[in-house]
């Protein structure tokens, strides 16, 4: 990494020990702090960030026109989906299983499927995708059978007219392709060019026949929004309407992988080329050995913790609508709702996580009742003193109450900016998480903090990523798994032992090519403490 930093002046802090880890960003917003004064240079008009942006959308990868092996018994399975209390189901209309051949059509399941959850009155987000081996250049794709390599996009594009001529009536909201980031899903490696004239293509076919079309993004993740960037890049940012992430942290829990930050990133992207709504169309959890566990440090119990926390701490980052995946387990893969049994029909072994599902939106509605009386204590707000490196590229200073942090980033290299404390900040015994209340400006870098352990150790974490022009909080629990922080100095057992002290704070580049000015305004930092929910 590439030091840049100059320390001017200094700034206060706040410790704050409150109760309900799982409301504690509500909390500090609405209860502890009131916003601070905009900085004198920032813009008008501001855009929102990291909150919530209206009623959570709940949804459901359901899988049923590709999985359910019977048309004839389709609306069983849909009952049980209602049943749910989802309002939204996420549906793969399979190419290989739609158009098998050039000239042969099947739509058996697809209909049976469709028509069956739309007597649910359940909303279906329905994805486009992937590729039949027919319509790819890849000599090794069976011709019948599905196919993740790049199709042909002129049989791509007649194959999504196809299917939105036939269920516009049923269906307004389409998902084009499903994760063309990951090599897995566009081989032999994800190609943002290729994919944002696929998405242009075919979202021109859709507008064509239903003018009112919802087109969104085939879920990504956001944890590196490179490709993102480039679809941006390539012009295809007007193509969509609704920004998809598959905001998977597991085997780590949803406050040890910081899911309420997981749209910060494209969120700060989105401020640049225009504001879209977020979705998270695919999270979730096995309760066992599963394709990103294979040690299967998750149960079945922590599965259902885990499926209230992250839907409660996806809608506090901003996004709308959150799609667990998936309803019933593959049998080798348990991240369903419900066990694999006797087979794809077989829905007898609901697991402790379908129970969750049922009662989410009555724990979400009880988690905002206790962070409205919930108490807390602020204590501590001594000034603290800046060291005061050689290095030209960056300054702090006060103004207005408010801790002003300028960066210069010269090169195209790994460039960053630390500001340290000459005397480290000793973090209160128990602290779970820290949050910084700050004003961004637009640049989308990430925001680490240096921890110094017990033994001296030096550790690095990432707060998260500073949003567009606009108050927001980021906050990042600190767990006890070695594998959260990044070790930068120090010599010791290698492992963040407690008490750890706050000993600067870093803006690191979000990527390498990105150069020029910024300055980000901060307005607290705070310990946050988990207290008894009882």
């Amino acid at each position: 990494m590439r030091w840049n930093g100059e320390i001017v002046a200094l700034g206060g802090r706040h410790t704050v020990v409150i109760h309900g880890y799982a409301v504690l960003i509500m909390i500090v917003m609405a209860i502890l702090v009131g916003d601070a004064p905009a900085p004198r240079w920032l813009i008008a008009n501001p855009i929102a960030v990291r909150e919530p942006v209206g009623p959570l959308a709940i949804g459901i990868n359901s899988h049923l026109a590709t999985r359910y092996p019977d048309a004839a018994t389709m609306s069983f399975p849909a009952a049980i989906v209602a049943d749910l209390g989802v309002q939204w189901v996420r549906e793969d209309l399979h190419w290989h299983r739609i158009q098998p051949q050039p000239d042969v059509w099947d739509w058996v399941f697809t209909d049976a499927a469709l028509y069956t959850l739309r007597q649910q009155r359940l909303q279906v987000l329905g994805v486009l995708g992937p590729a039949v081996g027919w319509a790819t250049p890849d000599p090794t794709d069976h011709p019948n059978l599905i196919s993740f390599a790049p199709p042909d996009e002129a049989a791509f594009v007649a194959y999504a007219t196809a299917v939105v001529r036939r269920y516009r009536h049923l269906v307004t909201h389409w998902q084009i392709w499903n994760e063309p980031d990951q090599a897995m899903f566009w081989r032999p490696a994800p190609d943002p060019q290729r994919y944002t004239r696929l998405l242009i293509a075919t979202a021109q076919a859709i507008r064509a026949i239903d003018p009112t079309a919802t087109i969104v993004l085939g879920g990504i993740n956001p944890f590196d929004t490179t490709f993102l960037r480039a679809i941006a890049e390539y012009g295809g940012w007007n193509a969509f309407d609704v920004i998809a992430i598959h905001p998977y942290v597991d085997p780590l829990s949803p406050a040890e992988g910081n899911l309420i930050a997981a749209a910060d990133g494209v969120r700060a992207i989105a401020a640049r080329y225009g504001p879209k709504p977020i979705w998270a169309t695919e999270v979730g959890w096995a309760s066992g050995p599963g394709d990103r566990d294979a040690l299967g440090l998750t149960n079945a119990t922590q599965q259902a913790a885990y499926l209230t926390a992250a839907y409660d701490a996806l809608w506090r980052g901003g996004v709308s609508h959150v799609f667990w995946y998936m309803l019933k387990d593959d049998p080798h893969n348990p991240y369903g709702l419900f066990a694999y049994g006797s087979g794809r029909a077989d829905f007898s072994r609901p697991k402790p996580v379908a129970t969750a599902m049922r009662h989410l939106a009555t724990a979400m509605a009880q988690a905002a009742d206790r962070a409205s009386s919930a108490t807390h204590l602020l204590t501590g707000s001594q000034p603290a003193r800046w060291q005061r490196p050689a290095q030209p590229n960056g300054s702090i200073q006060t103004d207005a109450g408010l801790l002003q942090l300028a960066y210069r980033f010269t090169t195209r290299d790994n460039d960053y900016v630390a500001f340290e404390l000459s005397e480290p900040i000793l973090l209160p015994s128990p602290t779970t998480a820290l949050a910084i209340h700050l004003y961004g400006d637009g640049n989308g870098h990430r925001l680490r903090l240096w921890l110094r352990d017990a033994e001296g150790e030096l550790y690095s974490i990432t707060a998260g990523v500073i949003g567009p022009p606009a108050w927001q909080t980021l906050t990042t629990p600190l767990s006890r798994r070695p594998a959260q922080y990044e070790r930068i100095a120090g010599n010791g057992n290698r492992r963040p032992d407690w008490p750890l002290a706050l000993q600067a704070l870093v803006i690191d580049d979000e990527y390498d090519r990105w150069s020029g000015l910024g300055e980000v305004s901060i307005a607290w930092i705070a310990a946050l403490a988990e207290g008894d929910e009882e």
